[in-house]
């Protein structure tokens, strides 16, 4: 079984990064997902493993990789193109990677990779594709901080700035421990483009785990996985995170009203173990991954859609055969990634 903390990315032992996964469907292959929309979806690429991001530039399609490693092995995962229905590893990836964003002409990477002396976290502007490569790869910031959990998705607001989750429990199994448990747990920071003077933006937020502005806007919208243990139903939510807000957790995690007093209040909330985690924004509608579907029932995950002026998740996307992680959206298309490595598009 599948906890969030764990599915997502994890350290085995004290200095190797893994992530659990599904191997690929045996056998002949199982029914593509079915939309609500009308129209089909369809296969883009397989041979991932645990595809967490998208990011879209030069024509490209990017996917963000956590891997599938096992026991103690380092993990398999990476930046990879997609193209002609195949997933090919971009030369000088990190081993688990997060968060992808395309801006201004460049690829910035959020992720891990092993060093000697244990999980190196960092930031990276990748410029210069040639089609097959990055002519230059930059490591823009490496986390300075010891126990550091390891960051999430990002992106960049309206002004420029950079911006990232931290991740919670990945070296320590912490799921609701106090903030002193690791540097920046529960943050959301943000940054210059080329990785300079870093600054709280948003502190109190369990797993921010994937984000999405809106045109114009320093504002994102944030999917947050609420707590797993140690609490009966904690919900999970989306967020509109604004600068200098405390969401409270862990104090708060929204199964107590009088605990929850003064912290800013989720955009929306949803029923524990909705486990909304990929996000994508278009003509006023978000478009999520439910990891198991509803309350993690599984097998397979699903893809909604939520208005910006609704509360109801809508149905876009069943029939898938694993859990759903990332997504994305350029153009007229959605992507969506399934643990079995494979990459689905469907029109909008």
């Amino acid at each position: 079984m599948f906890t969030r903390a764990i599915a997502l990315s994890a350290v085995v032992a004290t200095s190797t990064l893994g992530l659990a996964g599904i191997p690929a469907h045996a056998g002949s292959a199982p029914p593509l997902p079915t939309a609500t929309n009308g129209h089909k979806v369809h296969l883009f690429a397989s041979g991932l493993k645990t595809p967490t991001s998208f990011a879209f530039g030069d024509g490209a399609v990017f996917e963000g990789d956590g891997g599938n490693s096992e026991g103690s092995a380092p993990p398999n995962g990476g930046v990879f193109l997609l193209k002609g229905g195949k997933a090919t590893e971009i030369p000088g990836s990190p081993q688990f990677v997060a968060g992808l964003a395309w801006h201004h002409g460049a690829l910035y990477v959020s992720g891990g990779s092993v060093t000697d002396t244990g999980v190196a976290w960092t930031l990276s502007r990748w410029t210069g594709w040639t089609g097959k490569k990055f002519k230059h790869q930059k490591t823009i910031f490496t986390a300075p901080w010891k126990k550091f959990d390891g960051f999430n998705g990002l992106g960049f607001g309206a002004n420029g700035r950079l911006y990232v989750g931290v991740d919670v429990g990945l070296t320590d199994g912490n799921d609701h421990g106090p903030a002193s448990t690791s540097p920046h747990v529960y943050q959301i920071l943000s940054f210059t483009p080329n990785g300079k003077h870093h600054k709280m933006f948003a502190r109190g937020i369990r797993q921010p785990w994937q984000m999405v502005f809106p045109a114009g806007s320093n504002s994102p919208y944030v999917t947050d996985l609420g707590q797993d243990s140690g609490a009966t139903n904690p919900p999970d939510f989306i967020l509109r995170v604004k600068a200098g807000q405390n969401y409270g957790f862990p104090k708060c995690n929204r199964t107590s009203g009088s605990a929850c007093s003064g912290f800013a209040k989720p955009w929306r909330r949803f029923h524990p173990h909705t486990d909304l985690m990929g996000i994508g924004l278009r003509s006023r509608h978000l478009y999520l991954t439910s990891f198991q579907g509803p309350k993690a029932k599984g097998p397979g995950g699903e893809v909604y859609s939520l208005s910006l002026k609704g509360h109801t998740l809508k149905p876009l996307i069943k029939g898938f055969v694993a859990p759903t992680v990332g997504l994305g959206i350029h153009g007229d298309y959605l992507y969506v990634g399934e643990l079995t490595g494979q990459v689905f598009r469907l029109k909008l």
